[in-house]
């Protein structure tokens, strides 16, 4: 090799590895976070603080903070839509830097307050909520097409691709839930031995109507193979129904989420299985991104999708399937769980 083919190539290996460093610093957020000299102020309006996935957002977001350089002000909406809009009044008074919001409602209610925050010229990253035809500047989601068919997928194998199933929907009024049915409908439609018994919203994702409506539909038919639940909520209401009309080992349930107590049940092979939609990552995520749009620093986002008239720039939290062979990872989170030798 010749002595300029040799310089040539270090010349191009220190361009790779010299910029490397400094390329994924800048760009992805996620990696290394930035932190300036002075504070930015970041407004939170959670639909509620009490769900396990909101819980583990916002331990992300306060082991995040520091390194970000930020003063957090935290809103809890206790899932009351009037109370957002008053929580995020209270924001806009406080002159917040950009507002993360997990909306109670993404129907024209939460799209009603998204406006509101941009009449104010607040940059907004949505947080798991996508408000309908709202304009946000970052959208922060797990994944919830994926959840629904790893959901599916997995129920399909359990029950040999034939027999009676529910989908026990969450709110009406919230996107997530039409993406995950969606993702479950996706991979039932050519499965022509798999017959829909029951579809049913649950207001506030409530494991007691859940629980009501499994009863009432095995009061009637209790050939029911499996049960499709939105969140995990719903399968532990189904648990509930099951476990009263003594059918604990008939009929297959999985869940989403990935909550303690859907864990433990896991655990103890009592729910089939659930969907842990990484709520860590999509918290420092989200608390990432709003350092970045504030700092004025580029930043990668997954691909743009059409919200309305708006084109939004979605960030995806990653989806895993747990069941019973793999529960053992989810004690990092939630600890030791009961599981079974």
């Amino acid at each position: 090799m010749s002595r300029k083919s040799r310089i040539i190539i270090l010349m191009f290996l220190i361009l790779i590895f010299g910029g490397c460093q400094f390329s994924v610093e800048r760009i992805n957020p996620f990696t290394i976070p930035i932190k300036s000299k002075s504070p930015i102020v970041i407004g939170i309006s959670m639909a509620n603080i009490k769900e396990d996935v909101s819980k583990v957002m916002k331990e992300a977001i306060m082991d995040y903070k520091t390194k970000v350089n930020a003063d957090i002000i935290w809103k809890n909406a206790n899932n009351d839509i009037t109370q957002q809009e008053e929580d995020i009044k209270s924001l806009i008074e406080q002159q917040v830097d950009i507002i993360i919001f997990h909306a109670v409602r993404t129907d024209e209610q939460g799209k009603k307050i998204v406006k509101l925050i941009n009449q104010h010229n607040i940059p907004i990253i949505a947080l798991d909520r996508l408000p309908e035809d709202s304009k946000v500047d970052a959208y922060i989601s797990a994944d919830n097409f994926k959840a629904g068919q790893l959901q599916t997928r997995y129920l399909l194998d359990q029950i040999d691709k034939k027999g009676n199933i529910i989908i026990l929907k969450g709110d009406k009024n919230i996107n997530v839930t039409d993406n995950i049915t969606i993702g479950n409908k996706s991979e039932l439609k050519n499965n022509e031995e798999i017959k829909i018994i029951k579809e049913e919203f649950h207001h506030n994702w409530s494991r007691k109507s859940a629980k009501e409506t499994v009863n009432k539909i095995l009061n009637k038919n209790k050939e029911i193979n499996g049960i499709l639940a939105n969140n995990d909520n719903l399968a532990l209401g189904a648990l509930d129904a099951i476990e009263g009309n003594n059918m604990r080992k008939k009929i297959i349930v999985v869940g989403a989420d990935a909550s303690k107590e859907a864990s433990i049940a896991i655990a103890k092979e009592n729910l089939a299985a659930t969907i842990d939609k990484m709520p860590y990552t999509m918290g420092k995520k989200a608390l990432m991104v709003a350092s970045f749009i504030l700092r004025d620093i580029d930043w990668n986002w997954d691909r743009t999708i059409k919200n309305g008239e708006y084109n939004i720039k979605l960030i995806i939290s990653p989806v895993k399937l747990i069941d019973k062979y793999n529960i053992e990872i989810l004690e990092d989170r939630w600890g030791n769980l009961p599981i079974k030798e």
